[in-house]
């Protein structure tokens, strides 16, 4: 009896130490939850209006100063979220990392864009400016919010590439792909926000390579490679140097 009652008590401290233990002390990082099956692309298309699901103070405060011409790319300022040392314009080599823009001139951004991160709390904003360029379609699932502040483009919007110009906004929900390759020489800025979420360091992005082997994600990309091909004339990304060159 006694050895039994031993056990017993063991075996409860033994619960006891893994339901307290380290491994239960957090909830799961971005990388350790199941990967989402994306949809194709937004169901909004871009509009003239703020859409109510982009609310924001502070987002409304920088576009009505930009629109005033108060601020450009150039003067706009970020909130004391954002440190100092991170305080520059922003590109990417063609491996995707994140490096300093030289002299913070778009020409130097060897992907063809740049950004300035204007806020990380209580909402993560950030502007970008860009010359002809392809970008890579993704998806998060975080919403995210435009507002054209110069230029045009195309995006993809309820399965098709629609125009996107200045001006206008454009409402992307959680876990839908999105993609704006840059088409025209005369650019494209986008001030871009992600409506009540903040601290960027926890999103997660999904590219094509991050959903292998999960074949309905797989294939949400493919149909986005066909709607390319359909209405850009585009090939997946990485295969239109020819074009973004010329």
């Amino acid at each position: 009896m006694k050895l039994k009652m031993l056990f017993g008590l063991a075996a409860l401290a033994s619960t006891s130490a893994m339901a307290t233990g380290p491994q239960c002390n957090h909830a799961q990082l971005p990388y350790q939850q199941a990967t989402p099956v994306p949809f194709d692309s937004s169901p909004y298309l871009p509009q003239d209006t703020m859409p109510a699901q982009c609310s924001d103070p502070q987002v409304e405060a920088y576009i009505k100063a930009w629109e005033a011409g108060e601020i450009n790319f150039s003067t706009i300022q970020p909130n004391e979220s954002i440190t100092q040392d991170q305080r520059f314009c922003k590109g990417l080599d063609n491996d995707g990392n994140i490096l300093e823009v030289k002299d913070c001139d778009v020409k130097n951004a060897p992907v063809g864009y740049m950004w300035k991160d204007l806020s990380d709390y209580p909402v993560t904003i950030g502007i970008t400016e860009g010359g002809k360029s392809d970008h890579e379609p993704h998806f998060h699932g975080q919403p995210e919010c435009y507002y054209v502040v110069t230029g045009g483009s195309k995006t993809l919007a309820d399965n098709k590439f629609r125009s996107l110009e200045k001006g206008q906004y454009f409402y992307i929900p959680g876990n839908a792909i999105h993609n704006t390759p840059i088409l025209e020489e005369r650019g494209l800025g986008v001030m871009y926000w992600y409506p009540n979420n903040s601290n960027f360091a926890g999103f997660k992005y999904y590219w094509r390579k991050d959903v292998k082997n999960l074949r309905v994600a797989e294939e949400a990309f493919d149909r986005v490679d066909e709607i390319r091909k359909r209405d850009l004339n585009l090939g997946p990304y990485g295969t239109n140097e020819a074009v973004f060159t010329k």
